[in-house]
């Protein structure tokens, strides 16, 4: 299993947070489409079908992921952003809506 460490970011704003990720060279983070504010030089964008856990599956298990994200009202679609510099570059996301960001660590959520 790979190996993670943890996400360099910084919740900014007040009631339309967003929140800014610094990628080490190679590191990438997903996100819903729509849901980029900017990026930096560097950083590249790649759209996936779904949310790229369903690599390597047929195309029924790849349908039926499909349809459990349209039911809970998620995007088909998903964009990964690579940093492809050689130095640390910034992709910044933000809601559509007002609120506050709240980060979840896995050790915090229950996760490994």
């Amino acid at each position: 299993m790979a190996k993670m460490h943890e996400v360099d970011f910084e919740i900014l704003g007040d009631d339309m947070q967003f929140v800014k990720i610094t990628l080490d060279p190679g590191e990438a983070a997903v996100a819903e489409a729509g849901g980029m504010m900017y990026h930096e030089d560097g950083i590249e964008m790649q759209t996936i079908f779904g949310d790229g856990s369903q690599q390597g599956r047929g195309v029924w298990d790849t349908l039926v992921g499909a349809g459990k994200r349209l039911l809970v009202g998620e995007s088909l679609f998903m964009t990964v952003f690579v940093n492809r510099a050689q130095q640390r570059r910034v992709v910044a996301f933000a809601a559509p809506y007002p609120g506050k960001i709240q980060p979840v660590g896995s050790r915090r959520s229950g996760g490994s």
